[in-house]
Parts: structure tokens; sequence; C-alpha cells
């Protein structure tokens, strides 16, 4: 009853601030289109356009490019037009995007120039949106935020695939790619009534090599465990179960199991304890990456892929928490904002050279395995 409570206590607590509120309902509308569409862009390319896994290395690999050069512009973006402005502007750039990719079959379209367009507005949103974010948080529950801002994506994004995969089915990509526009273009409502903050902006790029290594390498496992949760395992799964709807509802019931491990974590303030967590689901993490490489059949595969969207909370949740508390101390929160946008890029980029190396998924889980024990230390 007391957690209970507790909860109901923050949450309200969270909806009275307006910032947050607007913030949050912009990202769960944003979060809903891009999750019908997001685990099947690398699908797409593969079964619509031809692709093989090296077109897919390297369409992500101008993905992170287009994220790492654009970052610090999207501060210094920021700092001159505001947080709001800079949020708004990205949303026309996802559907110019969307619609793009499902015509660049038949306009001729490079796809590389796609994705280096695709890592632009990336930045472009997620550096304001994580500035305000954390600007806007309050310490004392910055980890019921965080929990709460998980959940929220979470719920935001557990219909996602499903729908997605069932308007692949009765319509194919195209009504999919319009209709998450469409769910797009209303994200703008929320962002037209937040303020219009501007953030304090001052990056030297030398500056980067003075952050610790610690968080240097943990930023870094950051970016490759993204890009293998969200591109290669996707595409992986999907091999195996080879249907759209059986495809979609295994992230269905992955992202409730995720929605139960944010709300656990939520409620967890002590920062010694949330330390332990991080180690310990750092160690389940890496353990349930490497078992991905040794198992087989579709139903253990699903089975792994819900435990392991469970288990990344354990990571996320209180690694966020606890560097929040740190860089908000920082004059140019931005700033750092930035930097870790283009350490999350590098990983990327060098998982993406693991893997055109070995050419097998496989490479990938390994690499993610490794590097979610960075979080042990």
């Amino acid at each position: 009853m007391h957690t209970h409570r507790q909860h109901s206590h923050y949450v309200s607590m969270i909806l009275k601030n307006k910032e947050l509120r607007d913030m949050y309902l912009a990202l769960s509308l944003r979060t809903l289109a891009m999750s019908m569409v997001g685990i099947f862009i690398p699908i797409f390319l593969i079964i619509e356009l031809g692709m093989g896994l090296d077109g897919i290395i390297m369409f992500y690999f101008f993905t992170a490019l287009g994220y790492l050069v654009t970052s610090p512009f999207a501060g210094k973006f920021v700092s001159r037009f505001g947080l709001k402005n800079a949020a708004m502007v990205t949303i026309p750039m996802s559907i110019f995007f969307y619609l793009a990719l499902f015509g660049s079959s038949s306009f001729g379209i490079n796809l590389n120039y796609l994705a280096f367009f695709l890592g632009i507005s990336q930045a472009m949103y997620w550096i304001p949106f994580t500035t305000h974010f954390v600007r806007s948080s309050d310490k004392r529950h910055r980890s019921e935020e965080v929990g709460f801002l998980n959940a929220i994506i979470v719920v935001s994004s557990m219909s996602g695939p499903f729908i997605g995969a069932l308007m692949i089915t009765l319509f194919g990509f195209g009504f999919l790619f319009k209709l998450a526009s469409v769910i797009l273009a209303f994200s703008i409502v929320p962002l037209m009534f937040t303020k219009g903050y501007h953030e304090p902006f001052r990056c030297k790029l030398r500056d980067i090599q003075k952050l610790p290594k610690k968080f240097t390498i943990r930023i870094m496992a950051f970016g490759v465990n993204n890009i293998v949760e969200l591109v290669f395992w996707p595409v992986f799964l999907f091999s195996v179960v080879n249907a759209y709807t059986s495809f979609g509802l295994i992230f269905l019931i992955a992202e409730l199991a995720a929605l139960v491990g944010a709300i656990w974590l939520g409620s967890i303030e002590n920062r010694n304890k949330l330390l332990k967590i991080l180690r310990i689901g750092g160690v389940l993490c890496s353990l349930i990456w490497l078992s991905r490489i040794f198992i087989t059949g579709a139903l253990i595969l699903a089975a792994v892929t819900i435990v392991g969207a469970f288990l990344h909370n354990l990571v996320e949740i209180p690694f966020n928490t606890l560097e929040y508390d740190r860089i908000i101390k920082k004059r140019y929160l931005a700033e750092f904002v930035v930097f870790r946008g283009i350490l999350e890029s590098i990983g990327k980029i060098v998982l993406l050279g693991v893997l055109a190396i070995f050419m097998h998924y496989n490479a990938a889980f390994l690499t993610s395995a490794v590097m979610y024990l960075t979080f042990l230390f």
C-alpha cells in the first residue's frame, strides 16, 4: 500500500509540473508513432528494398554519423532558438523521412542520404529533449521522474509494434508510414504550450577528453546496446518468426515487461541501492545477450526478448538517474548532453565496424554482452 500511495503521490506531483506534463504528452505521441515504424525500418530495407546485412550496416553507419556531426549544431540551435522550437522542427523532418523512405525506390533517392538525414532529425530532437528534461526534473524525486519517463515511453510504445505489424499485414508499409506521420503531426500541439526556454550553450569538442573514462565507456556502451537492441536483434528475430503479427506481439509483451521494471525502479530513490541495481543489471543483461548466441527456436527467442526488456531497465534507469544528478550541477548542461550524443554515436559506429568485419549477427550480440559489463565498475 505504501508503494502504491508513493507512486500516486509522485505521479500527481509530476502531472502538476506543466513543463514535464506537456513534455511527456508530446513524447508519448512521438513514441507511439516511432514505435509503430522503428523496428520495421530495417525489415523494410531487407524485405521491400532487398538490402543485405552489409546494406543495413551502411545505412545505420550514416545515421550514426549524421547524429554525431549534428550534435554540436543542435546544441547551438537550442541556445539560439529555444528547446521548444528545436523539438518542433524535428517533427516535419521525421515525417519527411518516413515518406521519402517509402518512395525511395520509385524516385531513386539515395538511402545513405536519407540515413544521414535521419541522424540529423534524431539529434535535433533528443538533445533538446534530454536537456529540457534534466533541467525541469526535481533532484529529490529524479529517480521517480526518470522511471515515469521510461514508463511513459514504454506505455506509448507497447502497442506500437503490434499496431505496426497489423497495419503492414492489412494495408502494407505505405499506409503504416502515413499513419505514423499523422500521429507525429499531432505531437506538435503539446509542445506549443511549453516555455521557449533558451539553454546556455558552449561547446569545445576538446573538452570531451576531460570526461571521466568510466563515463565515456559507459555512454559508448549505451550506443552499442541501443543499436543492437533496436536494429539487429529485431532483424534476427524476424528471420526466425517470419510473421509480422507474431513479431509485433512479442514486442508488445516485451514492452509490458519493461513497464513493470520502470514502475518498480522509479520508486527507488536511494542512490546507493540504485548503484547496486546498476551493477546487478549489468551482469544479468550481459548474460542474457550472451545466451542469444546459443539458443534457437522462436518461443525461446521470444522469451529472451521479453526478459531482456525487463532487465535493460535495471541498467538504464539507475544510470540515467545517477548521471542526471551529476550533470545538472554543470553550468553548460547542454554541452554534456551533446557530448553524450557524440559518444553514443561513436559506440554505434564501433559496433557497426565489428559487425562489418565478422558479418554475423552473433558478433553484435557478443559485443553487447561485453559492453554491459562496463556498468560493473
